[in-house]
């Protein structure tokens, strides 16, 4: 995580590709995910993850989630770099972060917030399941919708 802050080549070298503009949205965030981080490197678990594309090797976005789960919930959070957007990939990233919740047997739902109002996030998480469950008000961007995915039936 400090490399993805503070040293892009360095970032490259680590991971062995390219890194696409703007794959690092919302830097305050990165930031407070590498001092949590650094605070309990046990919580990499239900950390961040990297998006990276295979062919050719790019660095596109980066998310994943925001904490272990409370109270059987688990929030995600994800971003891609303009470039790359609406080719599928927020979609197959979410998917695989709602893969790898739903193997927790102590996770009942994901959440996830949005800016209120249709947009390219809210087309994410409805293509991925959820369902728009509250306006809720977040300290840094005012108003935000939040989703739910409940765990599916077996």
């Amino acid at each position: 995580m400090q490399a993805a802050i503070g040293d892009r080549p360095g970032l490259a070298r680590a991971l062995g590709c390219e890194l696409a503009d703007g794959w690092d949205a919302f830097p305050d965030a990165m930031r407070r995910t590498r001092d949590a981080l650094a605070a309990d490197p046990g919580g990499a678990r239900w950390g961040t993850r990297l998006f990276v594309l295979e062919e050719p090797p790019t660095l596109v976005g980066w998310g994943g989630f925001k904490g272990a789960p409370r109270a059987g919930a688990v929030e995600i959070g994800y971003a891609v770099a303009p470039s790359r957007q609406n080719q599928g990939i927020a979609t197959a990233a979410v998917a695989a972060l709602l893969e790898e919740a739903f193997a927790a047997p102590e996770v009942e739902s994901v959440i996830a917030h949005t800016l209120p109002g249709p947009n390219a996030s809210t087309r994410v998480l409805e293509k991925t399941g959820f369902a728009h469950e509250a306006d809720v008000i977040d300290l840094e961007a005012g108003t935000a919708w939040r989703f739910r995915r409940a765990r599916p039936l077996q």
